[in-house]
């Protein structure tokens, strides 16, 4: 328990201490983990609890067009539960809005072109997340929620504590 609380307390230190902002004509290089899961009760067992479990992977270039206005891209896999799998690629744009020096928040608005079994899918949607600097050029984001349109489930959605990400990025 010391350990953790001695760890807790140096990162904060760490992000505190840094003094980083991003600006027109950085470039940000890096990608987000996310973890996805469905709790609720097996079909047909009243009495047991069916875990379905999403692993999703996705990388990104993103270029700062002026302190606030970026553009970028994304590439991402997803890995479901039996055989579900989806791949996309799409382009991503948003506003930063710092809130300090340290801590930041990425509007993003973003497109994704991809396959979900062998299916042609696209969606929207828009992630607000926060960005975190760690050092001059290292950040650290993550993201609660969104809210969109899937046309492989043909519905929109909103999601809150549901597909939680963690990402690091670099600066150049």
């Amino acid at each position: 328990m010391k350990r953790m609380i001695m760890w807790a307390i140096g990162l904060l230190v760490m992000v505190s201490a840094a003094n980083a902002q991003l600006k027109k004509g950085d470039l940000i290089v890096g990608g987000n983990i996310g973890l996805t899961l469905n709790i609720g009760e097996s079909e047909g067992f009243s009495d047991e609890t069916d875990v379905d479990v999403t692993f999703s992977l996705t990388p990104g270039v993103t270029y700062m067009l002026t302190d606030n206005w970026y553009i970028g891209g994304e590439l991402g896999v997803s890995v479901g539960p039996g055989t579900t799998s989806t791949f996309t690629l799409g382009p991503s744009g948003g506003y930063y809005v710092p809130f300090n020096k340290t801590i930041g928040m990425m509007n993003t608005v973003g497109m994704g072109f991809g396959a979900v079994d062998k299916d042609f899918a696209f969606s929207f949607g828009y992630v607000p997340g926060l960005l975190i600097s760690i050092s001059d050029k290292m950040y650290l984001s993550t993201s609660v929620g969104s809210l969109g349109y899937n046309s492989g489930s043909k519905s929109f959605f909103i999601s809150l504590l549901r597909g939680a990400s963690l990402g690091f990025y670099y600066v150049f």
